[in-house]
């Protein structure tokens, strides 16, 4: 068994799990347990995710070993080479599979015999090991209708065109690191699909950090926004408490200090009263006549 590790997020959780173990994922046990399956149908459902996991993980490997043939285009072919100067056609398989962590038998004929995933023509995926000439020589699929292989001796490595000559050279192909092909019912499949749904909705109905979410303020009194508001310092403007007469509240001026008798000599009382605060004046900024050139800059 390899002692790689893979680690996989399941339901908000890290799961590690060697690889070569059966189990490879695990479904949210909470929802699976809120579904009241019987055990027949649960242990089906298991085995389908354990499948789809591995599929996954060998189209990952399948990318590496891809990887590490397409760095061997170029070199020699050698018999019996399985590199790193030279390869023939199966150890060339066998050293780009080893790289993903694969391990398949070194011979073409005994590649085709062991590894479980057996692919057809049409279902060929990149990764996948295609034989001719009665399985005695192999090569690696790339895509596009092409394929990549140690062809014979005096060539290098390189990657053909996987046209009809070859076609009728076909002797089967495979898929290294996958498992054995299996048909699920569509019953099984709609039911691991909504396990998958109803763990995320489960994962997003959780609710919020409440070290992350920052607190609302209390509001505040009515008194205390008064005293927190600014003083208005737009040019013209006379505060309240200046431009109120002394001993009233009002903002108009006092009829009885016009009809008082005049004096010559200068007194503290002959001085002219504050100018009014425009916004109780009875003619205000809505008014024409009487408008004061400062009112524009007071709100009402």
């Amino acid at each position: 068994m390899l002692r790689t590790a893979v680690t996989a997020t399941v339901t908000g959780l890290a799961l590690t799990v060697p690889l070569g173990s059966t189990a490879f994922a695990a479904l949210n046990p909470t929802v699976l347990r809120s579904l009241h399956l019987d055990a027949a149908t649960l242990e089906k459902v298991q085995a389908y995710d354990r499948y789809r996991t591995r599929e996954t993980l060998q189209r990952k490997r399948a990318k590496k070993a891809l990887r590490f043939a397409r760095k061997q285009l170029g070199k020699p072919y050698r018999w019996g080479g399985d590199g790193p100067g030279g390869y023939d056609c199966s150890g060339l398989m066998m050293a780009a599979w080893r790289r993903a962590g694969v391990k398949i038998p070194r011979v073409t004929y005994s590649q085709y015999r062991q590894v479980d995933r057996k692919v057809a023509m049409r279902s060929l995926k990149p990764g996948d090991l295609i034989f001719f000439h009665g399985r005695s020589h192999v090569g690696m699929y790339v895509g596009h209708g092409r394929f990549l292989h140690a062809p014979n001796s005096g060539a290098r490595i390189r990657v053909d065109r996987f046209g009809a000559a070859r076609k009728r050279q076909f002797a089967g192909a495979v898929r290294p690191g996958a498992p054995a092909y299996r048909e699920w019912s569509p019953s099984v499949r709609e039911l691991v699909e909504k396990i998958d749904r109803m763990s995320a909705e489960k994962r997003a109905d959780q609710p919020p950090d409440s070290e992350r979410t920052p607190q609302i303020p209390p509001s505040r009194s009515t008194s205390n926004q008064k005293s927190d508001n600014p003083p208005i310092t737009t040019p013209g403007h006379i505060p309240a408490g200046k431009a109120a007469p002394p001993g009233g509240h009002s903002a108009r001026p006092d009829d009885s200090a016009a009809q008082a008798p005049r004096s010559d000599r200068p007194s503290d009382e002959s001085k002219p009263e504050p100018r009014p605060r425009a916004v109780a004046h009875p003619r205000s900024f809505w008014n024409g006549p009487g408008l004061e050139p400062w009112a524009k800059y007071v709100a009402p």
